[in-house]
């Protein structure tokens, strides 16, 4: 059993550890951050800045006392820099997508069951409001025997200024980073669709499409239809081009739908009936505590990991088999 605190190494100190990781770890009175490491200056003297201790190459942070690193880099890098902490005896949070292949994420969960430590990835979209509304409403069987299911991402843009100018501002644009729409949002979408578990995959059908625009060099858009050993129809689209308000969810039973239209707007159809309106739990910067909530169970107290690698293998065999439908739409 180990102590009360937990020492957390972090690889990247991007805008996201700032402003989505770090409030969580704070929360937490059984994490420390012991060490980060950015290959950066700039960043890694703002870690410093902020109070953190800083290390100046990876190997010196997986030298250290940390329990756990947090792999927060851009997805090509995923793989490597968590193979490299499971073989120095660490634990590993890492930032979605987990790798960037099927196999990369197999190969980690193979070496993880060997070295005896653990995966978890920040899969945070599972506790957002409109997932957790469509959740309860299937399990409580509300419109009846599912027949489908619509999940829309649609933004302007692939947010790509989200990235730090020190290290490479745009790298979600490209594909030698791991960038593009399927990877970015895709990722959250198909994680929510498995989470439904509605079924086995039986049968996926998809259309990736590259904008004629200054951000051309990944998709910026993905569409995919899976059909499952039930009949029953998953849909996922992500659009990077498009100012519209499209419905979030649409999910059809044999007794009514259900639509999300917005974090704070949701509807019940029924035949016949006004629509009635459904409540969302309000939008939380913190919802994705339990993930470090569950990491905190599991090393102090053996408990379950909120996500778990399985789980994050099983959605990149999914996004794969999108991916390579993209080959047979362009020439």
């Amino acid at each position: 059993m180990m102590e009360r605190k937990i020492k957390l190494g972090i690889v990247g100190f991007g805008r996201i550890v700032e402003l989505v990781h770090l409030p969580l770890i704070k929360r937490l009175p059984e994490i420390e951050v012991s060490g980060v490491h950015d290959i950066t200056e700039q960043r890694q003297a703002l870690a410093a800045k902020r109070g953190f201790h800083t290390l100046d190459s990876l190997d010196d942070l997986l030298a250290s006392d940390a329990d756990i690193i947090l792999v927060s880099t851009p997805p090509n890098s995923h793989y490597a820099i968590a193979n490299q902490a499971l073989h120095s005896g660490k634990h590993v949070i890492i930032e979605k997508p987990v790798t960037v292949t099927y196999e990369e994420a197999s190969s980690l969960l193979k070496t993880s069951e060997q070295v005896g430590r653990f995966v978890t990835v920040f899969q945070n979209r599972r506790y957002d409001p409109d997932f957790k509304l469509v959740k309860r409403v299937l399990d409580e069987g509300t419109i009846g025997d599912i027949l489908f299911v619509e999940r829309r991402h649609h933004m302007f843009g692939s947010g790509a200024t989200f990235g730090v100018k020190s290290f490479h501002e745009g790298w979600r644009n490209t594909t030698e980073y791991g960038g593009g729409a399927l990877f970015d949002w895709g990722v959250h979408l198909i994680d929510q669709l498995l989470q439904l578990k509605l079924g086995t995959v039986r049968e996926i059908s998809s259309f990736m499409h590259c904008y004629d625009w200054d951000q051309n060099q990944v998709d910026d858009y993905a569409r995919a239809n899976i059909v499952l050993d039930n009949n029953i129809i998953l849909n996922m689209e992500v659009n990077f081009g498009s100012l519209a308000a499209a419905p979030m969810w649409v999910v059809g039973g044999d007794k009514g739908t259900v639509i999300v239209v917005s974090p704070s707007e949701a509807y019940v159809l029924e035949k016949g009936k006004q629509p009635e309106p459904l409540v969302l739990e309000p939008v939380s910067r913190e919802s994705a505590l339990p993930i470090y909530q569950s990491v905190c169970d599991h090393l102090l107290r053996d408990g379950p990991l909120a996500v778990t690698l399985p789980e994050a293998v099983d959605s990149m065999r999914i996004l794969e088999e999108i991916s390579r439908n993209r080959q047979s739409h362009r020439s």
